[in-house]
């Protein structure tokens, strides 16, 4: 179990090389897919037992598959696409039924919902459990938190999605996904680049964004990331070389807590339910800016754990989760103890 535990924390970092490996989205990308909330209702039409699994990839071919959903008006849209995998942990030990995935669009996208889009990572429910479907849910939730926050962030649309094993051999399973959108749109949607230095320094970011985006992944009690290592973390950068620095795959979060999810054996916590601060320390950091922001928000971010699909235990967890750190962002004391006072040496990862 340890050694399926130290693989699983191994993850993140394949996801953010293979979307950079992956064919870029096209700079013509149109509105449609991430511009509305609701999940969209998709069936996935693929041969399972052919889909990859090989982490190296030997002799493996992208699965040719097709999507099909409606229209407002009912409309029925066929795509064409082709699969592959991703997430190492998940083509090694073989936990998941139905491992995450790559999508490439390689029929006409035109008039779609996926119009102008060339690939497009999809998250699983990976095993069939409800637990396992339960993940996605919170995983998406933790985007949109994100998104409320500032939008220099991924964007994600809801799926309930029903695959259709055409070998014949399962029966059509129905369960939640999500797409993310490509590191591509993120940066056009910004007039900018996607940057991928070796090493970035947290102090050429601008201070409100980069405080921002620390101080969100320690309310999701994420500490699977780092901005300077560039992992979970995607840079863009405008014309002017300002960067910015969005983060994605929260998994292991304590909003999603995952029973695969682990904290790193270096900090000093047993559990990623324990909230840990992992900012970087700078001089010009307008806490009380940032900190007001988070508070503005507080209401928004609490109406969304009211999603559609998780049950109301898991609902009232999250909220309950959620409501700990506002509650230490209200005492000054525990701002300045757990997340001021504890920012790290900006030459750490």
């Amino acid at each position: 179990m340890q050694t399926k535990r130290l693989v699983l924390g191994l993850l993140a970092s394949c996801v953010a090389m293979c979307l950079q490996a992956a064919e870029p989205a096209s700079p013509a990308a149109g509105p449609g897919l991430f511009d509305r909330a609701d999940p969209l209702a998709l069936d996935v039409y693929m041969d399972t037992k052919a889909l990859c699994r090989d982490p190296r990839r030997d002799r493996c071919e992208d699965l040719p598959a097709e999507l099909v959903y409606r229209d407002d008006d009912g409309t029925e849209r066929r795509i064409e696409v082709s699969l592959r995998s991703r997430g190492r942990f998940r083509d090694e030990t073989g936990d998941c039924s139905l491992p995450a995935l790559f999508v490439f669009f390689r029929g006409t996208t035109a008039g779609t919902l996926f119009e102008g889009q060339s690939m497009l990572p999809l998250t699983t429910h990976c095993r069939a459990s409800p637990q396992y479907e339960q993940y996605v849910l919170k995983e998406h939730l933790a985007y949109q938190i994100y998104n409320a926050l500032t939008d220099k962030s991924l964007r994600a649309r809801l799926a309930r999605v029903t695959y259709h094993d055409t070998s014949g051999r399962t029966e059509p399973l129905t369960r939640y996904a999500f797409f993310v959108e490509h590191f591509d749109s993120l940066a056009k949607r910004h007039d900018a680049v996607v940057w991928k230095p070796e090493r970035f320094d947290v102090l050429d970011a601008d201070p409100v964004e980069m405080a921002t985006l620390d101080v969100f992944e320690y309310m999701i009690g994420n500490t699977d990331w780092s901005a300077v290592f560039n992992h979970n973390v995607v840079l863009i950068r405008d014309a002017a070389g300002r960067a910015t620095a969005v983060p994605y795959d929260f998994d292991f979060s304590g909003l999603v807590d995952a029973a695969y999810a682990t904290a790193a054996p270096e900090l000093p916590i047993r559990h990623v339910r324990q909230r840990w601060f992992r900012g970087v320390c700078r001089p010009d950091t307008d806490w009380p800016r940032v900190f007001t922001a988070f508070q503005e928000q507080r209401d928004a971010i609490e109406h969304l754990t009211h999603v559609s699909g998780l049950p109301s235990t898991a609902q009232e967890d999250a909220l309950r989760y959620l409501d700990g750190f506002f509650a230490t962002l209200s005492s000054t004391a525990e701002r300045e103890r757990d997340v001021v006072g504890a920012c790290r040496s900006p030459r750490r990862g």
